[in-house]
């Protein structure tokens, strides 16, 4: 180390060399340069036992094809050491450079790009930060450098010379840099940069946009992006890239949907991108999706498929599209995508959209759009997608639909398949109480409209909008293979079960009308006063008669049951006219009324077995007798079961009938 007492005053630019080769003879010491230009016209090496102190206007300039290699300390203040297009390297024992040592003004007027970017070429070949104090600096495009941290301090802000235009952070193949802490209109154009952060920028009313092609293993951390003049570009894009974590960032504009058309300037894009994490950002009016997961359109081939990336914890409202959006440009190409945890508010069309995606979760989201009239199509909807779970989401107040899963255009499989919608409370779907005439999603809490093989299980269906004009249904079903069961619907919305559908499968017939108890728990859980749509084998409770009803398979009569909440005796509580089932919740047991008016024995047990109850009057039956059939016998006054070999009372005796 340099004696402390050791030192030379350069007061002529011509004896720079010389008194620095005498003082590195006397074993170091300080070397003050006094205002002026010294010029490193070979290649010059400072010694590490030497510190250079720059006093105001002394600069060192350095001339293209040399070198100065410093490994001693510098001292100066905020002004320009060094000129030239030199090289500077070595070890310098400093860990912070300047921008206004290389010769930016930074007075807001000055172009400083030549300035920033020595800085940045200075602290990449010798190791070091650079620091932005507090000033306006004038930029156009800067390409950033491996291992060099950019940090602005409080105040520090980036501008470009060129009105309408912003400072360009550039880079292609650069790894291990990162940028903090400055304010201004900034955008960022990187290519295949791995192992940065980007962190703590406030940005104001940039016409630009955050571009990263091929990037891997990148932080973009907690900035804010207010206001942006950009119209029609994405303002955050990840194209191609993988690893990288989007985090706390606040993307927020102060008009509604940034007072644009739709599908322009989307909050977060991943396009064609893998492992990526979009989490805990807050992206207000953006005109078009608060977030979006795509592939490009036009990439074929496995080599640039969006997949296995997460959005959660995000707060997206008031966006001109979607809250949040995963879409695929052909069938498949966009998979394995999570959604979770998010809350969507007030966003133009739908707050959750898939479009044929597969292999994708959708849970945990809370989702509401009370002030949206006139655009929104729902909560959650799927367009020609599989393989979905949608679980445990909150929606509420929202304009038409609650979940939806339906035809899309342009894709192999045009419908949805294979969708789990589980533990969804959805509450006030067609808030804005709009005429269901005009769009068939309104009035639906769940629509099946283009699904096959579907899981709508312990759902909560909740209406407390006071004063609607249109009725609205809780569930509707068009056509596939589906199983509803144990949903609740405490306000016996109706479901809108279509005739032409095939509702069994997989043994369970739709919304469980097997067994009875079921629907004694949930009333009106499904066709509330509405026969169209029964399938054969299948009962049905109507909660305006407070009566079960049972569909045979051969003809249509229906034979009226009733449920007896309150009897624990293991006999009906109550008298009805004969023809009458009368089913004991607390009991399990059922019984018929066949007798006429006060008689004993007018009540008889109908032993239930896994088959349907075939009540006719025998001149009605025509099927051949398996075992398990009931039916009342009108001449014997009493119902009658086949064993499989005979006709018995239920008693047991063996009867003579002739169904």
């Amino acid at each position: 180390m340099a004696d402390s007492t050791s030192w030379v005053i350069v007061t002529d630019p011509g004896r720079f060399l010389g008194d620095l080769a005498q003082l590195k003879a006397n074993g170091g010491g300080e070397l003050i340069l006094s205002s002026g230009t010294y010029a490193v016209n070979t290649d010059l090496t400072v010694d590490a036992s030497i510190a250079l102190n720059f006093m105001n206007g002394a600069r060192l300039n350095i001339t293209s094809g040399k070198s100065l290699t410093l490994n001693g300390r510098i001292e100066a203040g905020m002004t320009q050491i060094f000129a030239g297009d030199g090289l500077i390297k070595g070890k310098p024992q400093v860990k912070e450079f300047y921008p206004q040592w290389f010769g930016a003004v930074a007075d807001g007027k000055a172009d400083d790009t030549r300035g920033i970017q020595s800085a940045i070429n200075t602290a990449a070949s010798i190791g070091g930060t650079v620091v932005f104090p507090a000033a306006a600096y004038n930029a156009g495009t800067v390409s950033l450098k491996s291992g060099v941290k950019l940090a602005g301090e409080k105040g520090a802000v980036l501008q470009n010379a060129s009105q309408g235009t912003d400072t360009i952070f550039s880079a292609s193949g650069v790894s291990s840099f990162e940028v903090t802490g400055m304010e201004g209109k900034i955008s960022f154009n990187l290519d295949s940069c791995t192992g940065f952060h980007i962190h703590q920028l406030r940005i104001t009313g940039n016409t630009g946009n955050w571009i990263f092609s091929g990037c891997s293993n990148g932080m973009i951390t907690h900035n804010q992006i207010l206001n942006t003049n950009n119209v029609n570009e994405r303002i955050l894009y990840l194209s191609g890239c993988s690893y990288m974590l989007v985090e706390g960032n606040q993307i927020k504009n102060q008009l509604l949907f940034n007072n644009v058309p739709g599908n322009l300037n989307i909050g977060v894009n991943v396009s064609s991108s893998k492992y990526c994490r979009v989490v805990n950002n807050h992206i207000e009016n953006c005109g078009g999706q608060g977030i979006t997961f795509d592939t490009n359109i036009g990439i074929t081939g496995d080599g640039r498929k969006c997949f296995s990336n997460l959005a959660a914890g995000n707060i997206v409202i008031g966006n001109g599209q979607e809250g949040i959006t995963a879409f695929a440009s052909s069938q498949f190409e966009t998979f394995d995508i999570t959604i979770s945890g998010n809350i969507c508010i007030n966003n133009r069309y739908d707050g959750i959209e898939l479009w044929g995606v597969r292999q994708c979760i959708v849970e945990g989201n809370s989702i509401s759009a009370p002030a949206i009239k006139d655009y929104s199509f729902g909560a959650i909807n799927m367009y020609a997608s599989k393989d979905i779970i949608v679980d445990g989401n909150s929606i509420e107040n929202v304009p038409t639909s609650g979940i939806a899963a339906v035809n899309g255009s342009n894709y192999p499989e045009p419908g949805c398949s294979n969708i789990i919608m589980t533990s969804n409370r959805i509450h006030n779907w067609n808030y804005q109480d709009m005429n269901p005439a005009t769009n068939h999603d309104q009035n639906c809490g769940i629509n099946l409209f283009g699904a096959e093989f579907t899981v709508v299980q312990g759902n909560l269906f909740l209406d407390t909008r006071p004063g609607r004009k249109y009725s609205i249904k809780a569930i509707s079903v068009v056509s596939g293979h589906h199983h509803i069961q144990g949903n609740i619907n405490p306000g016996n919305l109706p479901m809108d079960d279509h005739i032409e559908a095939d509702m069994g499968w997989g043994g369970r017939q739709i919304a469980e009308r097997i067994p009875m108890l079921r629907m004694s728990q949930l009333q009106g859980d499904v066709n509330n006063g509405n026969i169209q749509g029964i399938d054969s084998g299948s009962v049905w409770y109507n909660a305006n008669t407070f009566a079960l009803y049972f569909k045979g398979f051969e003809k249509t009569m229906l034979t009226p049951m009733i449920i007896d909440e309150n009897s624990s005796s293991g006999f009906p509580s109550a008298d009805y006219a004969p023809g009458f089932l009368q089913y004991q919740v607390q009991t399990g047991r059922l019984f018929f009324r066949g007798k006429p008016g006060n008689s004993n024995g007018k009540y008889a047990e109908v032993v239930l077995k896994d088959k349907f109850i075939n009540l006719k009057r025998s001149t009605e039956v025509t099927k051949k007798p398996v075992e398990g059939d009931v039916y009342y016998d009108t001449v014997k006054k009493k119902p009658v079961y086949f064993d499989g070999t005979n006709w018995r009372d239920f008693s047991g005796n063996i009867v003579s009938v002739n169904p």
